[in-house]
Formats: structure tokens, sequence, C-alpha cells
């Protein structure tokens, strides 16, 4: 009887061992799955974002100087290079139309000088609109260096893009140099206006006419006769 009674004892504390063991591998898979939600679940979103942007975007019929950002990688991309020219946009709508289809020539992209990289704006535009201080239904370009913006240029449907946007392209990367400036007048022409002023205000005086002058007598000694 004692017997039986330690194998019952035996058998639960096995049991309850074996409940303990199964229970810890419970524990330790929920806890890998909810790390894995927080790992793997945004890189998956990521992954399919930026599938859905290819999708959006035909990146086959660009230049080969224009090149479409990887979502992923975006901004990443835009605080690592030295220089970098970057077109922000929703990707529809006329004005972009009309700057992609530019885009699109070899003829008129021939004289481009550089690289032009597009970053469309389809998640979180709020963000990327606070970020670049842009707004994502009108299309800036914006040339970056060393991750800092330096020069931008905002299209609209004023903006003739197949005969202004290559040569406004090429000056992007430019430093301004006062633009606004108007050409100075020298300083010796100034003062030369100056005295031809002077002089001819001068001139337009009234002169002493002959009859204020006053003929004054000869004074003559009398002669005694």
């Amino acid at each position: 009887m004692k017997k039986n009674f330690i194998d019952v004892k035996d058998d639960f504390v096995t049991s309850l061992n074996k409940q303990k063991k199964l229970s810890a591998i419970v524990l330790v898979v929920i806890v890998l799955f909810i790390i894995s939600l927080f790992i793997v679940v945004p890189k998956v979103q990521t992954n399919i974002r930026a599938a859905e942007i290819d999708s959006l975007v035909n990146q086959e019929k660009l230049v080969k100087k224009a090149n479409y950002l990887d979502a992923k990688t975006a901004d990443q991309d835009i605080s690592k290079k030295t220089a970098m020219t970057v077109l922000f946009s929703i990707p529809s709508g006329k004005t972009y139309d009309g700057v992609v289809d530019v885009l699109k020539d070899k003829k008129l992209m021939k004289d481009f000088n550089h690289s032009i990289y597009i970053y469309p704006i389809v998640y979180n535009p709020e963000k990327i609109e606070e970020k670049y201080k842009i707004k994502k239904n009108e299309v800036t370009i914006i040339f970056f260096e060393n991750g800092k913006e330096k020069n931008r240029i905002p299209i609209d449907g004023s903006f003739d893009t197949k005969t202004m946007l290559i040569p406004a392209l090429n000056q992007l990367p430019l430093p301004s140099v006062g633009q606004s400036t108007q050409p100075q007048t020298p300083a010796t022409t100034n003062s030369t206006e100056s005295t031809t002023e002077t002089t001819e205000q001068t001139t337009q005086e009234d002169p002493i006419s002959e009859e204020q002058i006053v003929e004054q007598p000869v004074e003559t000694d009398s002669v005694a006769q």
C-alpha cells in the first residue's frame, strides 16, 4: 500500500514537471510570437508597400538619369548622399505626368547634366510633408547636399516642362548668387549727374540785367577858371 502511494506521488510529480515544462514552452512561444509581430510584421508591411508603389509607377520607362527611390530606404538615401536631386509628389496628376514625360524622353534628357530621383508620396504623406516642407499634391524638386536642402523648384501648371524643366534642373545644384540683384549705377555717374543738376540750376537763375547796373558818376575836381 505504501509502495503504491509512493508510485502515485512520483507519477504526480512527474506529471507536474511535464506541465511546467509545457507551460514554459508555451510561454516562450507566445513571447517569440509577440516579438515577431513588432519586428517581422513592419518589414512585411514595408515590402508590401514597396511592391504597391512599384505597381503604381512604371520604373522601366524612365531614362537612366532618372530613377525611383526605394520606399524602404528613401529617407536614408537622402540623408547619406553627398548630392541628390529629388522630385516629391503623389504619382498622379497633370503636372506630375508632364514632368515624368520629360524624364522618359531621351532627346530632352540628353542635355540633363546630373541625375534625379522620384520620391512618390503614397504612404504617410503627412510625415513626408512635414519633414521636407512640401505639399503632396504639388510637384516639388529639391536639391540636397549632405542631407540638407540647398535649393528647390516648385512646379505648377504654368511651368512649361518641355522647355523649362531641363534648364532649371541643370541650374538647381548651383548656389544662389542673387538672381534678383539689379545692376548698380556707378558712383562716378551719380556724382556727374549731381554736378550737372547743380550746374543747370545755377545757369537757370536770372542773370543780373544791365538795367540793374547803376552807372556811378565820375567825380572830377573842379578846375578854377
